[in-house]
């Protein structure tokens, strides 16, 4: 097993608690051991039985751990700096002063040992758990140990307690006012969650849950919104069809508007000169494409200089045939036969006189 785990793989454990059904008795008797005295004396015994035989120890509320190999769980445990292991009373080490918690030590684990799998412990007992022992004030002993979150394997012994109430259980069942450990810790996290401090208790979490559900259903009824709020489906859709039928309309008008626009622009160039009537319809076709095409393709012809003589479209000279200088050289520009050219230019002089 690796032993280089971090404590957050652990979880602490305590053997104590309320022994009852026979069930209950089973495991008590098996998971936390009764003090006998030495025999013919009634001292504190040198070695108690602190874990049964393995691998699977069983607890009073269902839980299952693990002790796989305890040769080696006690060859760690010895070669540890945790030796000597603190024997407290009931657990109480484990607690707080403000939870009654007390440091006092009833002995020291001095030595372990495996005997037939199962687990026994040397302890040097004070003076006062010696003779607490002896008069039966406390009759058992409970394991403190740490077991692995995923595997449930014993780990290590973390101390070793006089009880009186023996069990295999979580830390947190040891003592009836104090919640599951693992509950403490949802707790907090529900706490943070709510936007409380950790140490919230369990009274301040209902009460900010509480408060949540109200606010929650506050902003619910506010979403809903009024029936006068609302239209009848038929006279929505009049609506929004004559909205769109407007809509259309307008942007016909636009287009016709535009359409007008870019003829006079581009039929004024062509007169002017600037432009050649074979190009006419590239040019058009530019300024039609967007509104910034119309805008780039007048501000071009704006500061166009005359190429050509200004159209006589009355005149027929290329009606004709003939071609003047400069539409010859437009007509070897754009690689287009004169003829053909000549052909063009008459056929859009034709369409502008109509």
């Amino acid at each position: 097993m690796n032993n280089d785990l971090s404590n957050t793989d652990f979880q602490t454990v305590l053997a104590s608690g309320n022994a009852g059904s026979d069930a209950r008795h089973y495991l008590a008797t098996a998971l936390a051991f009764e003090l006998k005295a030495e025999k013919g004396t009634s001292v504190a015994p040198d070695w108690v039985q602190i874990f049964p035989a393995g691998p699977e120890l069983a607890t009073v509320d269902g839980r299952n751990f693990r002790m796989s190999d305890p040769e080696a769980f006690v060859e760690r445990q010895m070669a540890s700096e945790g030796m000597p292991i603190l024997v407290d009373f009931d657990h109480l080490s484990s607690f707080k002063p403000e939870e009654n918690g007390d440091q006092t030590a009833a002995g020291w684990i001095e030595e372990l040992e495996v005997r037939d799998g199962a687990v026994w412990a040397r302890v040097a007992w004070t003076v006062r758990a010696s003779e607490q022992i002896a008069g039966k004030e406390w009759r058992f002993v409970s394991p403190e140990f740490r077991v692995h979150k995923t595997t449930r394997e014993v780990v290590t012994l973390d101390a070793l307690a006089l009880v009186n109430r023996p069990a295999f259980q979580m830390k947190a069942l040891a003592r009836a006012d104090i919640p599951k450990t693992e509950d403490a810790e949802m707790l907090k996290e529900i706490a943070k969650a709510l936007g409380l401090s950790e140490d919230a208790t369990q009274e301040q979490v209902l009460t900010a849950i509480r408060n949540k559900d109200q606010e929650l259903e506050t902003a619910k009824a506010a979403k809903i919104p009024s029936t006068d709020d609302f239209m009848p489906r038929a006279d929505y859709d009049a609506v929004l069809a004559r909205a769109n039928s407007a809509e259309a309309e307008l942007e016909e008008t636009a287009k016709a508007g535009r359409k007008a626009e870019i003829d006079e622009l581009i039929s004024g160039a062509v007169k002017a000169g600037k432009i050649t009537p074979a190009t006419k319809d590239h040019y058009v076709a530019l300024a039609s494409a967007s509104d910034a095409g119309f805008e780039e393709i007048k501000k071009l012809v704006e500061g166009m200089s005359q190429i050509a003589e200004p159209s006589n479209l009355n005149e027929g000279d290329v009606a004709a045939g003939a071609l003047s200088d400069e539409d010859k050289e437009m007509a070897a520009s754009l690689g287009i036969d004169e003829a053909d050219y000549a052909k063009q230019l008459a056929a859009d002089r034709g369409a502008a006189d109509d």
